[in-house]
């Protein structure tokens, strides 16, 4: 059994894609699901929130993208959270590919997808390129949003280059599962918002959002997951519900749980690991 792979994406930024991942692999990783974070985003915020960052000169997130052949193999680094790890990445990466071939982070994770359960690969904003290269090693998409105007029309647009993508390519073929972060239902605006994107996307592309808490930032502050900085906070049981329909939406199956010690454990898995 191999792992899904789900794209985390949205070409406009500040919608919680970064949180997302963080947050979604220690609450998954805490359930026993094998979790692996590709950190596609320059500004390496993934790395940050769970408390790694990628060594200088060593294999990272971009490496594929800069050398044919390449395998995240070497690039995994554990993390402090049960059963997540991490390919952190090239913060210096300026956005140029130097491999053109868009099944590269694809064949770059295949050595990898029987060792997890999940992967999430962090897919930075208004970047096309990686964006497809991302979609072409994913089975599906979770797009977080914010619920205002902006967001709609963010996902609108994203929605449009995916199902282009997926014409073309056959990329990410279980489709879309639309996110709204930081909710906040007591403005006519964010209702409004909400009630547009189930008319245009139809329930079955909604799952739960996440409201507005300040122990999200404050957890990002202190590097770590919010369901470990302040378990009890609305933000830890709201990413639990996302959890539940992103399993349940793309049939994230868990093997850990059935596993001899030690199954699947990949070299530089060192820290916070907890094989089941």
């Amino acid at each position: 059994m191999t792992a899904r792979v789900l794209s985390i994406a949205n070409c406009k930024g500040g919608t919680g894609k970064t949180t997302s991942a963080v947050n979604l692999a220690a609450e998954l990783g805490a359930r026993g699901y094998r979790v692996l974070v590709v950190d596609l985003d320059p500004q390496g915020h993934a790395g940050l929130g769970l408390g790694v960052a990628a060594q200088l000169g060593s294999a990272n997130a971009h490496t594929p993208l800069c050398r044919s052949g390449a395998s995240y193999a070497d690039a995994v680094q554990g993390t402090d959270d049960d059963n997540v790890a991490i390919v952190a990445a090239d913060r210096s990466f300026d956005g140029q590919l130097a491999n053109s071939d868009i099944r590269s982070i694809a064949a770059a994770l295949a050595p990898l997808r029987d060792a997890h359960d999940l992967v999430l690969i962090d897919v930075p904003p208004a970047a096309a390129a990686l964006t497809v290269c991302a979609l072409m090693a994913s089975d599906g998409v979770v797009i977080p949003t914010t619920l205002d105007p902006l967001g709609l029309e963010g996902v609108r647009q994203f929605a449009r280059s995916y199902h282009d993508t997926m014409l073309r390519f056959r990329a990410a073929p279980l489709g879309l599962a639309i996110a709204p972060m930081r909710i906040d239902l007591r403005t006519n605006v964010e209702k409004e918002t909400l009630g547009l994107l189930r008319t245009a996307f139809g329930p079955g592309q909604m799952v739960r959002g996440v409201r507005t808490d300040v122990a999200v930032s404050e957890a990002f502050a202190r590097r770590q997951p919010v369901r470990r900085y302040r378990g009890r906070a609305r933000a830890a049981e709201d990413f639990s519900g996302l959890a539940d329909d992103l399993v349940q939406r793309f049939g994230i199956d868990c093997v850990a749980a059935f596993a001899e010690p030690g199954y699947g454990r990949p070299e530089g898995f060192s820290r916070g690991i907890s094989w089941r």
